[in-house]
């Protein structure tokens, strides 16, 4: 989709469209088409950005954690302890990928769950 059909659109809806087939770091540039879309400074579109990747990385986190046993919760009172923000901003940027804030996210979520302890990634989450 392209950015004039994209404007037509509003709200997640347009931000996912703009994602359509951006990778690495095609997504740190997607700040300027957000603005242009919403009307906003720039500073505003890179918040805007973040917090879709913040929704986006938390759903996954849920379901993972969730497949694993985790109750939501228990889920609720660990991910305070985790940087889902700052995951989420190097997302945005084009730093690291999705998937891979996931993971990472989800490997300190299991080492708050062992009492700092790291975990052989194929053993069961609760140990």
């Amino acid at each position: 989709m392209n950015e004039q059909d994209s404007s037509k659109l509003r709200g997640r809806s347009a931000i996912e469209a703009v994602h359509v087939g951006v990778t690495g770091e095609d997504e740190g540039r997607l700040d300027a088409t957000i603005s242009r879309l919403y009307g906003v400074e720039g500073d505003e579109a890179a918040e805007i950005h973040a917090n879709y990747h913040i929704d986006k990385i938390l759903s996954s986190l849920t379901k993972r954690t969730r497949e694993n046993g985790m109750k939501t919760q228990t889920l609720a009172e660990r991910v305070k302890q985790l940087d889902v923000s700052g995951t989420a901003h190097e997302v945005a940027r084009g730093k690291l990928t999705e998937t891979a804030a996931v993971d990472a996210l989800f490997r300190g979520l299991s080492m708050i769950e062992n009492d700092g302890k790291a975990d052989d990634r194929y053993v069961n989450f609760y140990g």
